[in-house]
């Protein structure tokens, strides 16, 4: 009796010492797995250029400029990134979501933009995970609930003078109304004149909090971090 007593409370210590690591090797596999099975996209930027030709480019600015789609690598392009955490904390990984699929305007008069609206269709964010696409339809920013994310221009912005292919610099006071919820912000902006119009970048730190946003987890073993970066690129014509 003693001797199969042992040998019970043995494999009960056995099993004690062996879950968790269980737990952990199954923990590490998921996290190497997240990690390894797709790729995060670049982040938007303008590309600098010195070939724009003088003549090409809009002398008159005033006018009202409408969002299209824009040239390959630099097409109008709109999207989050954030960080994930996996297992733990095991392992970091940053989650892109991208979409084309954003309308707007911009209305200069002078050297001021007097107007400007954007809208992104939420619903057609995509990630190079599908599951978490799936996730995000009624998770976090809940594209399904809120389907679209807007900004509105409220206080003018001066431009530089014209010099196509360069990269200029503002800040841009409005409303940005995500998961929802509608803040005043200050965005900064890089602008570019191109041949046909003008190409315009906006990067946008969002703490969750500040938009009811909760971070996800899915399955509690991928996290992210409670803040992460809303990303437009827009392609301006007349």
């Amino acid at each position: 009796m003693q001797r199969i007593a042992k040998k019970t409370f043995t494999r009960k210590r056995l099993l004690w010492i062996l879950t968790p690591l269980l737990v952990l090797a199954v923990a590490a596999g998921v996290a190497f797995y997240w990690m390894l099975s797709g790729t995060s996209a670049a982040p938007l930027a303008l590309q600098a250029r010195t070939s724009v030709s003088t003549a090409s480019a809009a002398k008159d600015l005033s006018g009202t400029w409408s969002v299209v789609a824009g040239p390959g690598d630099e097409a109008t392009t709109a999207g989050y990134r954030v960080v994930e955490k996996v297992a733990g904390g095991i392992a970091t990984d940053t989650a892109t979501g991208r979409t084309g699929h954003v309308q707007g305007s911009v209305t200069v008069a002078g050297k001021q933009v007097t107007a400007a609206d954007f809208t992104v269709e939420m619903t057609t964010l995509k990630s190079d995970k599908s599951l978490r696409d799936s996730v995000l339809k009624t998770v976090a920013i809940q594209t399904s609930k809120y389907p679209t994310a807007s900004f509105t221009l409220t206080q003018p912005i001066v431009l530089a003078d014209p010099a196509p292919g360069k990269i200029e610099h503002v800040n841009a006071r409005g409303t940005l109304r995500l998961h929802g919820v509608s803040r005043s912000v200050s965005v900064a902006l890089q602008y570019q004149e191109t041949e046909t119009g003008f190409r315009v970048l906006a990067d946008m730190p969002i703490a969750m909090a500040d938009f009811a946003i909760k971070a996800p987890s899915i399955g509690g073993v991928v996290s992210v971090q409670n803040h992460g970066t809303f990303e437009v690129l827009v392609n301006l014509a007349k």
